[in-house]
């Protein structure tokens, strides 16, 4: 053990080091962690920037196919402008030229006039053509099979039905757009036909051109092929657009078919690894693409990155992360120094005022020694005193107790003893009268001796009995409930019956219990004194107590009930307290519930609580079960 000399050396370099191990183990601590913190965050890093360029050549190879599809949108839809706008115009004609011809004028004249009209060929990709309905003839312009056409599209122009306001019609395996109307007065459809191929071939030029030019991120790039697997635009392999690339290999596999075959596959797109040469490189570097088909024009488009590149930038990110770790790290190492530091200032400078305080403390310590000697020795005196008043206290408590059972047993004995010695005064009485009278005689004394002396016996009985009934019980002992319930209510019984109150008995099945019996007797006696006392006073109309015992699987239940209004709300929570009672002090000494409690609780592990029912008080005593 440290001297006290040392104390204050012990108090000054204890804290300091304390706070240096406490500051290494939470640097080391906080240095695991980071590190943890950096495996996992290059984990997730890794995995969410893969994610990131994945949903990123999607995204660039969805707005290429936007594009190409607003483009071809643009020039169908004013292709479709275009027809609805001559057939428009057509019909008007048609009409006006019909009411503008004399009726008189030979309908075959009519009808070379009008067919002149819908021959007039604007080019060869758009011309008019006419079907008259009463004479199932067809008017077409030359070198025109207008049936062979809709016939190639599997439509057949018969099958239309007549359009006034007009019908569009585009068919789906071919880039014609057709629009029909019906003409009433001619009963004629006519329609106007626009060939949109040369449009959709320069889309499509215009389109390579722009794909091969848009870059995104380092080296990514679209590729787009035909599904015949010919390349049509590859920023790095300029050289081989136009060739089949189907039996291209690298490693044994095929990477053109693969992505041909995927985007095929799949209505949505997929993703594809394969291996190609960046530009300007001819080794083959692992690369993912996102691959689709473009079914109007039959091709297939991929945009990808190579995954060295992807690599480059993750390790980038991950070397940033591992910068900021680091800094971070010295700064908190710095900063607990720093702390470790000023502990340690503040430790030396307060030391000289820690010793004199030390020897304050130690000057002071030994007056309050000396003091608390002195206490110690006056505290001693008057703990004899306090233990020798308790002790009085407790036998007074106790005296008294016992005067009171003392004081119930006689009243008990002289409730039993008045009607024996009212018979045995009626004997005596009866002799007297006899030799008054002059009447006595040898079998009249004898008859008054055998009587008098049977009253004496059952006198002299229940003496006895009260002795036993207020002996107490030395050791627990298995009993019946039912009985020891029965021999307090035979004590009472007599009382009761002079205070004509009735008693309501209702036992169980026979209950045995494990405790004191007489003890337990005593407290039935008493919680029946105590009703009666009540009854006495207040006068009750009818007076009736209750005394029932009810059993369950792990308890038993005692109940005392009475009709006499019950207890005030202020004296329910004391009247188990010691010297507590409503009564005068010649009726009561306030010990009867207070030790009645302490038997149910303290000796027999049970319960005794109090509470107002039904216009009266409830006493309720809860003992175990015997197994």
């Amino acid at each position: 053990m440290f001297k006290e000399k040392n104390l204050p050396t012990l108090i000054i370099y204890t804290p300091i080091i304390a706070v240096i191990f406490v500051t290494i183990f939470t640097i080391y601590l906080f240095v695991q962690n980071q590190n943890e913190y950096f495996l996992e965050e290059s984990i997730r890093i890794e995995k969410e920037f893969n994610t990131k360029q994945k949903v990123l050549i999607k995204n660039q190879l969805n707005t290429i196919i936007s594009y190409i599809t607003t483009q071809e949108q643009l020039y169908t839809n004013a292709a479709i402008e275009k027809v609805i706008k001559r057939t428009v115009l057509l019909s008007t004609q048609l009409n006006q030229l019909y009411n503008d011809l004399n009726a008189e004028v030979n309908s075959s004249i009519q009808e070379d006039i009008l067919s002149n009209l819908i021959n007039s060929k604007i080019s060869n990709d758009n011309y008019f053509f006419a079907f008259d309905i009463s004479k199932n003839k067809l008017i077409q312009a030359k070198n025109k099979d207008i049936k062979r056409e809709f016939k190639i599209d599997d439509k057949y122009f018969e099958n239309y039905l007549f359009f006034e306001e007009g019908k569009l019609i585009q068919f789906e395996y071919s880039n014609k757009i057709v629009f029909i109307r019906y003409l009433p007065k001619l009963n004629w459809i006519i329609g106007n036909i626009e060939n949109i191929q040369k449009d959709i071939d320069f889309i499509k030029k215009v389109s390579l051109s722009f794909i091969s030019s848009i870059r995104f991120e380092k080296n990514g790039h679209f590729v787009v092929y035909d599904n015949k697997h010919v390349l049509l635009a590859d920023a790095f392999r300029k050289d081989k657009i136009g060739q089949n690339q189907k039996d291209l290999s690298y490693n044994k596999e095929f990477p053109v078919q693969n992505i041909v075959h995927a985007a095929l596959d799949s209505d949505l797109g997929s993703y594809v690894k394969s291996s190609w040469p960046k530009e300007k490189e001819s080794n083959f570097s692992n690369k993912i693409s996102y691959v689709q088909a473009f079914e109007k024009w039959n091709w297939i488009l991929e945009a990808g990155l190579y995954v060295d590149d992807i690599q480059e930038s993750i390790l980038i990110n991950k070397n940033k992360l591992e910068k900021r770790i680091k800094k971070y790290i010295q700064y908190v190492v710095i900063v607990s120094l720093l702390i470790t530091f000023m502990i340690a200032l503040l430790s030396v400078l307060m030391s000289r005022k820690i010793a004199q305080t030390f020897q304050d403390y130690q000057k002071n310590v030994q007056r309050k020694e000396e003091k608390l000697k002195m206490l110690n020795a006056n505290l001693h005196r008057k703990v004899k005193i306090g233990i020798k008043e308790a002790q009085e206290k407790d036998r007074a408590m106790l005296h008294q107790s016992r005067l009171a059972r003392l004081g119930t047993m006689i009243s008990m004995i002289a409730h039993q003893w008045r009607q024996p010695l009212s018979e045995v005064s009626a004997i005596l009485m009866e002799i007297e009268t006899a030799t008054k009278f002059k009447k006595l005689d040898e079998k009249l004394v004898l008859e008054g001796i055998k009587e008098s002396d049977q009253l004496i016996n059952y006198m002299s009985n229940t003496i006895d009995d009260f002795k036993n009934f207020f002996k107490p019980s030395k050791e627990k002992e298995d009993f019946l409930l039912d009985k020891a319930c029965s021999n307090a209510l035979s004590i009472v019984q007599a009382s009761l019956n002079d205070y004509g109150i009735a008693i309501d008995i209702s036992f169980d099945k026979k209950i045995i219990v494990n405790g004191y019996a007489r003890e337990f007797s005593q407290v039935i006696l008493n919680l029946l004194l105590n009703s009666r006392d009540v009854f006495e006073d207040k006068k009750v109309n009818d007076p009736r107590i209750s005394l029932s015992t009810k059993q369950t699987d792990d308890y038993v239940y005692i109940t005392v009930e009475d009709n006499a209004g019950g207890i005030t709300e202020e004296n329910i929570n004391i009247i188990f307290e010691p010297y507590f009672t409503t009564k005068s002090s010649s009726k009561g000494t306030g010990l009867g519930l207070y030790m009645s409690k302490m038997i149910i609780e303290k000796n027999m592990n049970g319960q005794l609580s109090a509470r107002n029912e039904n216009n009266g008080a409830v006493f309720e005593i809860i003992l175990r079960t015997k197994k």
